[in-house]
């Protein structure tokens, strides 16, 4: 699987980093129980095993589990940034009223 991001996404990337500076962020892409295969931006990460780092965006690694690695193949995956102020959950743009969304080969804005 192929990482980019748009201008957003790496625009969000960069207020969470720079309201943080202390901690090491990871994206982390899993078949998790909440949200499926949702980007989350986690702080402070501890790799499992079943995770391997994919790619990186705004200098922060992109680590994913066995299924989404098999679920995306060879396909690129592009995070964005969607403003959400209502929404809830441990991903750490969401204090800042956004989510980071997942989308398909759409290349147009996206940055690799």
């Amino acid at each position: 699987m192929r990482i980019e991001a748009t201008s957003r996404a790496l625009q969000v990337v960069g207020e969470v980093r720079v309201g943080r500076p202390a901690e090491a962020f990871s994206f982390v892409f899993g078949s998790g129980c909440c949200e499926g295969t949702a980007p989350h931006l986690f702080a402070d990460y501890t790799l499992t095993p079943e995770h391997e780092q994919v790619g990186e965006i705004g200098g922060v690694g992109v680590l994913a589990d066995a299924h989404v690695r098999r679920l995306y193949g060879a396909r690129t995956i592009v995070i964005d940034a969607e403003a959400d102020p209502l929404a809830d959950g441990f991903s750490a743009e969401i204090p800042l009223g956004w989510r980071f969304t997942l989308r398909i080969g759409e290349r147009s804005e996206a940055c690799p």
